[in-house]
């Protein structure tokens, strides 16, 4: 074989066996086809969807790192996201103890007792509603002292309707964690405390001026009234100012002076008879209206005579101030009270009046109506001691002397009582209290021997409020 030739046979040779171990190349694949504009905007539909859950899941994320719980000072709140409804949980505990003294006949008890128990829950809406709900289960009975809704009107205006503390006497507008006292003073007793009705109230000039119109179920003074036994209601007006509320004067600013007025038919029936009782700052009864006496009939049987009831229309009227400047304080109440009463086809009026005069002071903070204000909180380890606060009180209370024979028992209740009150405080802060009370009562009449003894307390009190 020539050389030429040779070498050619190997060339092809060389080229067939790399040619065979090449990688065959695929068949291309087929191209889908084109989808119709139904489903392209199906897919599209989709798309907007998911990017519309996708912002609203980003909204509500960002509103639930903004909702929950907020402050409003030391107070709990809940709000929502955009803040237009709010929750808020406040509550008051006050654990008193009460030792008499001079009391060696042990009539009187001894005693501590939880005297408020009161989870108070609020809230909100907007500007335009307003709600409160407290109930109370001091001394170990549940009641409901608040539960009210307010409507605002406009910027000066608000209507309320449920139970409320009625506008009348000025200590028992303070509310019960705001008190200088252990117990509220004697013109309280012959005032409403709560009852279910409508307000109306606002304010003129400022906030110089403010006033309250109201109709009430009514009821027995200084009672929490839940239900109505008659047709007749009680009709409410209060007008207070405070001509310079808007100076800058820590002296003046603060002066208020006011008064109110009650009217309306009440109307007692013997198993109810609608007449209140009348209790010492030691929480004992001193006077009542006679009630299940003993008797005889016509024929000399022994009877139980039949118990002075309400039977007319009651007028209440209370005129008030209160003032703080620097560390002064000052509260002054009057109020008086006359009701027509009838038993058996006697009838009459039965007049009663009360007035009180408190003046404190306080080292470490401030006075306020709302309650004492502290500059430096107590804190173990820490600096600031609170605040400590002297205080002083003079009350009275009477009936009139010229119908009490006929309506109480002159050997079982004092137609007057004036009772002496000295305390210190120690605020903690403006959340816990510490309360010591000396009180001395003395009285005319509710013994079978003249007058009933003297009444001696020490009255201590400790205070949790938020």
């Amino acid at each position: 074989m020539k050389t030429s030739t040779l070498i050619a046979v190997l060339l092809l040779t060389t080229a067939g066996s790399a040619f065979a171990q090449a990688p065959t190349e695929a068949a291309p694949t087929a191209e889908p086809k084109p989808a119709n504009l139904e489903e392209k905007v199906d897919a599209l539909d989709q798309k907007v969807r998911l990017l519309e859950r996708r912002a609203e899941v980003a909204e509500e994320v960002a509103a639930a790192r903004n909702a929950g719980t907020g402050s409003k000072g030391d107070d709990l709140v809940l709000k929502s996201g955009n803040g237009d409804l709010t929750l808020q949980f406040n509550g008051v505990l006050q654990a008193d103890g009460r030792l008499f003294l001079n009391d060696d006949a042990r009539a009187l008890t001894d005693t501590f007792t939880a005297r408020t128990i009161r989870p108070i829950f609020s809230g909100s809406y907007g500007k335009l509603l307003k709600w409160q709900f407290s109930p109370d289960f001091g001394g170990g009975v549940a009641t409901i002292q608040d539960a009210w809704v307010d409507l605002a009107l406009g910027e000066h205006v608000t209507v309320r309707v449920g139970k409320m503390t009625v506008p009348f006497g000025l200590e028992r507008w303070q509310g019960t964690a705001s008190l200088r006292f252990v117990e509220r003073a004697y013109p309280t007793q012959l005032a409403p405390n709560r009852d279910l009705g409508i307000l109306v109230f606002g304010d003129l000039f400022d906030k110089r001026i403010g006033w309250s119109v109201g109709a009430f179920d009514g009821g027995p003074d200084n009672s929490l009234t839940d239900t109505d036994n008659n047709d007749s209601k009680e009709v409410v007006g209060r007008l207070f100012a405070q001509p310079f509320a808007t100076l800058e004067n820590d002296w003046l600013k603060s002066l208020l002076i006011g008064g109110a007025v009650t009217w309306g038919d009440q109307n007692g029936t013997d198993a109810s008879p609608q007449t209140p009782s009348w209790k010492t700052p030691g929480q004992n009864t001193f006077f009542s209206f006679r009630n299940g006496e003993k008797g005889k009939d016509a024929s000399g049987a022994a009877i139980t005579l039949p118990n002075p009831v309400a039977n007319g229309a009651r007028l209440r009227w209370t005129a008030h101030a209160w003032w703080n400047g620097g560390p002064l304080a000052f509260l002054g109440e009057y109020t008086a009270v006359t009701e027509p009463v009838s038993r058996a086809g006697t009838s009459g009026d039965w007049k009663a009046s009360a007035w009180q005069g408190a003046l404190s002071y306080v080292l470490g903070g401030k006075p306020h109506f709302s309650g004492t204000k502290v500059d430096t909180p107590f804190r173990i380890g820490a600096d600031g001691w609170g605040a400590f606060e002297v205080a002083g009180r003079v009350s009275a209370i009477a009936a009139d002397s010229a119908t009490y024979a006929t309506w109480a028992d002159p050997a079982k209740s004092a137609r007057q009582a004036t009772s002496f009150t000295g305390g210190v405080r120690w605020h903690f802060s403006e959340h816990y209290r510490l309360f010591v009370d000396y009180e001395h009562t003395v009285f005319s009449g509710g013994a079978a021997s003249g007058d009933r003894k003297a009444e001696q307390a020490v009255i201590g009190r400790i205070q949790l409020a938020y």
